[in-house]
């Protein structure tokens, strides 16, 4: 929910209010166990027993709902050491188990289910074990995901100066649009003060007032809006596409006071924090290719593995090496790892590789500065270098494999950048994609707080996102606002329908390897699904437009928000535990692509 919590965190009043319950529950059930203790046995049962039922319907209609949309279970094994989906998963575990031994305990304590499982007071202790865990385990979760300190070295210095009482005048205040938030949240300048909102976000946001006396255009990362307030009063503002006007979301008030020397000082003496840069939300994690390249052109006899790049905290960023059949260096001699450039950009040492006993190598190496490594490389050498080298040049080769050119030239479209789009197919596709969940969540909270207006005006954005500025139904959908459009204005099918068109060119390249075919047909499998999953929402999305009343709409809300995450993310339909391309979405086909651009490497 939108609506503001009343403990003074990032969480919204649900999640606030779910917290003092657990606490008052735990409190509760402490009771319970010292009545239990002193033989007050009546007592015990009357605290216990409402408790439990109340706490298994908070786990039912408010827990479960949380850890789903945060999409804990898939995003977990992709970043296992992360707290913020860790702490939840545990807290989760010893949630689950102690609501289990509670109903269990009630069940047998009222004679519905017998007692002859061991002695019941055993259960109860475990019971009251877990419970305790899962209570800390869960605050610990509320902080670390609604409790943002702003650590002890950050500089609380005021963007705007005091101004002189004597000399009041108007000054110039920058405001933060950054996480999806206005920071400061609420400002006061006095009139004739000029406030410029800046994007620190990667989507668009847009300044729009409720009494409608002024908006702005979309404005992206880096970009800015100014306004000059003129006249004193209280502004209610927001933005379209990620608030409402009724100030939930992404709103702020802006107070104007007259401009006097009193109400200058006053302004001026507010503290303005600056602002903490927004912490960049990671691609997510993509394994690599299997070791054994599929059906390589080259000798079985000379292969020894494959270089594959993936994703570390930047598209493309990282490459492992995986190798079988490597000889030690002679003696005085060392081996060092290179990737290369048939274009002429200086090769990138990997640094000195060594294998094991056995004659097995493998490296992971992510670039330190972010770069999209396929974008960069062609090829891969291991050379025999001299110990204590300074030779910033590669020595003898005695290993190295290239990609196909032709192939690879269609491949990075995907990957790496595009001509005719303003990112490549692949990553434009995913954080667009990223973007219309996060609207199918705004519709989906419109429909629960029974706003037609606040869904039919998301739904607007899901279609312009999807169809982009050249699609037939992009518009001005709702009525209201003008053309609202949350992304790029290229549109996800196109996108998706460019990674699909680069795979199949690349699988057509007259240098294209066996490898690079068959993992094309499997990025052709998942766009097929995204193509599908996005054209389904499009059409819940107009629907919803189309809708005069809120009760019509609930069928497309739940399409909106299932297809949107199949379209992102596939779904395990065999429950095998893996995505197949079959099953995948537009993740699946990225990752494949990925695999379409590893290097095989043989023996010189």
């Amino acid at each position: 929910m939108f609506q503001s919590g009343f403990l003074g965190t990032n969480a919204g009043f649900i999640t606030d209010f779910t917290l003092v319950v657990e606490i008052l529950f735990f409190v509760a059930i402490c009771i319970g166990v010292v009545a239990q203790r002193r033989g007050q046995y009546r007592l015990h049962d009357w605290i216990q027993t409402p408790v439990v039922v109340l706490n298994f319907f908070l786990i039912l209609f408010v827990m479960v709902s949380s850890f789903l949309g945060q999409r804990v279970l898939s995003t977990l094994p992709q970043r296992p050491g992360d707290a913020y989906y860790l702490v939840v998963a545990i807290h989760a575990a010893l949630g689950l188990i102690a609501e289990l031994l509670a109903i269990y305990c009630l069940l047998a304590g009222h004679q519905i289910l017998p007692r002859r499982i061991g002695r019941l007071r055993y259960w109860m202790w475990a019971t009251f074990v877990f419970w305790t865990a899962a209570l800390i385990t869960g605050i610990a979760t509320y902080a670390v995901w609604y409790v943002q300190p702003i650590p002890a070295d950050t500089p609380q210095t005021a963007i705007v100066e005091n101004a002189p009482p004597s000399q009041p005048s108007p000054t110039t205040i920058n405001s933060f649009l950054q996480n999806f938030e206005f920071t400061p949240a609420d400002l006061t300048v006095v009139s004739g003060s000029e406030v410029v909102w800046i994007n620190q976000d990667s989507a668009p946001h847009n300044i729009t007032f409720v009494d409608g006396s002024a908006a702005s255009d979309n404005f992206f990362r880096d970009e800015s809006f100014p306004f000059t307030f003129t006249e004193p009063g209280i502004y209610q503002i927001y933005c379209t596409l990620h608030g409402s006007a009724d100030g939930s979301g992404m709103a702020t008030t802006v107070t104007v006071l007259e401009n006097n020397a009193e109400n200058a000082a006053a302004a001026a003496a507010l503290p303005t924090p600056n602002p903490v840069p927004p912490t960049p939300t990671p691609a997510p994690t993509v394994p690599p290719p299997p070791v054994a390249p599929l059906e390589q052109d080259v000798p079985e006899e000379v292969l020894v593995g494959l270089v594959s790049f993936f994703d570390g905290v930047a598209p493309g960023d990282s490459t492992a090496v995986l190798l079988t059949g490597i000889d030690p260096p002679a003696g005085g001699s060392i081996l060092e790892a290179w990737l290369i450039n048939s274009q002429g950009t200086p090769p990138l040492s990997l640094g000195e590789v060594r294998p094991d006993e056995n004659g097995r190598l493998s490296l992971i190496y992510s670039d330190p500065d972010g770069r999209n490594l396929p974008g960069l490389y062609d090829g891969f050498q291991i050379t025999l270098e001299p110990q204590f080298d300074d030779d910033p040049t590669p020595g003898p080769v005695v290993y190295s494999g290239r990609q196909a050119d032709q192939a690879l030239t269609h491949i990075r479209l995907i990957v790496t950048s595009s001509d005719d789009a303003p990112a490549a197919y692949g990553l434009g596709a995913r954080y667009q994609t990223e973007e219309l969940l996060r609207h199918a969540e705004f519709v989906q909270t419109a429909y629960d707080l029974l706003s037609i207006a606040d869904a039919r005006r998301h739904a607007e954005h899901l279609v312009n996102l999807l169809q982009g500025a050249q699609g037939e139904q992009f518009g001005d959908l709702d009525g209201v606002h003008g053309i609202q459009n949350p992304g790029d204005g290229f549109g996800i099918l196109p996108y998706v329908a460019g990674m699909q068109a680069a795979a199949e060119a690349a699988a057509a390249a007259p240098d294209a390897t066996n490898a690079i075919q068959v993992h094309s047909s499997h990025v052709v499998m998942a766009t097929d699904n995204a193509l599908v999953w996005g054209q389904a929402v499009n059409e819940a999305a107009l629907q919803i437009i189309a809708a005069d009343d809120v009760g019509e709409i609930g069928p497309y809300v739940e399409t909106i928000v299932r297809f949107g995450d199949l379209l992102l993310n596939g779904a395990d339909e065999n429950g095998d535990g893996e995505i197949a391309p079959i099953e995948g979405g537009i993740f699946t086909a990225y990752q494949h692509t990925q695999y379409m651009a590893a290097i095989a490497v043989a023996r010189e």
